[in-house]
């Protein structure tokens, strides 16, 4: 078993199984194909949420749960032919003190769909669906949590990324996600740009030609290169991953960045990755292809977790995070002064990253770790 199956795939229960003998053989458009939710992230009380399936042919609709909470979704419609938008996804109240999530699986032709589902709890509202890469989740009035997933060149469904956006300032606050070679798989860049189909239109800016006037670029929070596989591809370049970042900031030292978290990544079963940008104090304003203002930022950091489960280090995991002031600089050399501790990161950022670690390691060592000073990994964080 490949080792990104072993370390990063939560235990699935199947509660409503897929009949592959009912699934038809002809052949279907996959850029055609796929499922969303109405609403991706709810409350801890009972409901319903609509799901909509983009499909040619026959296909089966199954819920696999995550954690060991199961049983507490159905769906009102589970088989159909050719597309339909209006299938109830019921739910119970979460009374148990955590957040829970499941997956709505769509099969066609043996090919799997799927599309996350997360039920907050109400008296731990913070760290979501267990997911190593996530920090802490605080949503606003005018911040909402959203997850994609993906289908990986094996057959197999996987998370792609979580993110934070904020409706107000039309970017991602944060975008988090597990990176290794299984994950990046193999392909081309799309440039597919368009609107990401979990968050309303109305609340997301148009940049199919880009920010206007040149001067920004369309910034990827998730790199086009971190995910190769066309359907996992096509999701880098919606719109609520992109900020307005500076050319020479974005083709420079941002990319060289983005190419060392990749190197990074394969020396780890898992290198865990939180991309983000700083809000707070900016003054600039780029603007959509209709007028509309975006925030542009005025600083970009990484946190990364790295996992080994046969590492020489005296830990399994490490850390390090970089922060970097948005502005132009003279090459595209990452220096030591934009790499620092997570404890320092989350000084700088008031952000708690990696919120669910401590669950994995004990608090203790939790706490060692995000304290590690990455000087003492250079073979590791090389600069």
């Amino acid at each position: 078993m490949p080792k990104f199956f072993r370390f990063f795939f939560p235990v699935v229960v199947l509660i409503a199984a897929a009949l592959a003998s009912a699934v038809s053989c002809e052949e279907t458009n996959p850029e055609n194909t796929g499922i969303t939710i109405s609403e991706q992230t709810v409350s801890s009380e009972a409901g319903f949420r609509t799901v909509a399936v983009r499909a040619s042919g026959r296909w089966i609709l199954s819920l696999l749960y995550e954690g060991e909470d199961d049983g507490w979704a159905s769906l009102m419609t589970t088989s159909g032919r050719g597309s339909k938008d209006d299938i109830i996804l019921r739910y119970d109240e979460n009374s148990s003190g955590q957040s829970r999530s499941l997956r709505v699986v769509l099969t066609v032709s043996d090919h799997d769909y799927a599309a996350t589902f997360i039920q907050r709890a109400a008296s731990m509202p913070e760290t979501g669906p267990g997911w190593l890469e996530l920090p802490a989740i605080r949503e606003s009035d005018s911040t909402s949590f959203y997850s994609h997933d993906m289908t990986l060149s094996s057959g197999a469904n996987s998370r792609n990324y979580s993110f934070l956006y904020d409706r107000e300032h039309l970017v991602s606050h944060w975008v988090a996600y597990p990176l290794n070679a299984g994950l990046i798989g193999a392909g081309t860049r799309t440039d597919d740009w368009g609107y990401d189909p979990a968050v309303p239109e109305e609340d997301q800016p148009r940049l199919d030609r880009g920010f206007s006037g040149g001067r920004y670029d369309r910034g990827h929070q998730l790199p086009s290169a971190d995910r190769l596989v066309r359907n996992a591809n096509v999701q880098t370049f919606y719109f609520t991953n992109m900020t307005p970042q500076m050319s020479r900031f974005n083709q420079q030292i941002w990319a060289s960045l983005e190419t060392m978290v990749r190197n990074y990544s394969n020396s780890a079963d898992t290198l865990y990755v939180v991309t983000g940008c700083v809000l707070d104090g900016s003054s600039r304003t780029a603007y959509d292809n209709d007028g509309r203002e975006v925030t542009v930022p005025v600083a970009y950091y990484k946190a990364l977790l790295w996992y080994n489960s046969e590492s020489t280090y005296s830990s399994k995991y490490l850390s390090a995070g970089f922060y970097l002031s948005h502005q132009e600089y003279s090459g595209s050399a990452v220096t030591s002064d934009m790499c620092m501790s997570i404890d320092e990161l989350e000084s700088i950022t008031g952000i708690d990253f990696f919120v669910n670690l401590p669950e994995r390691v004990g608090t203790s060592t939790a706490a060692a770790i995000e304290a590690q000073d990455p000087a003492n990994f250079n073979g590791l964080w090389k600069l």
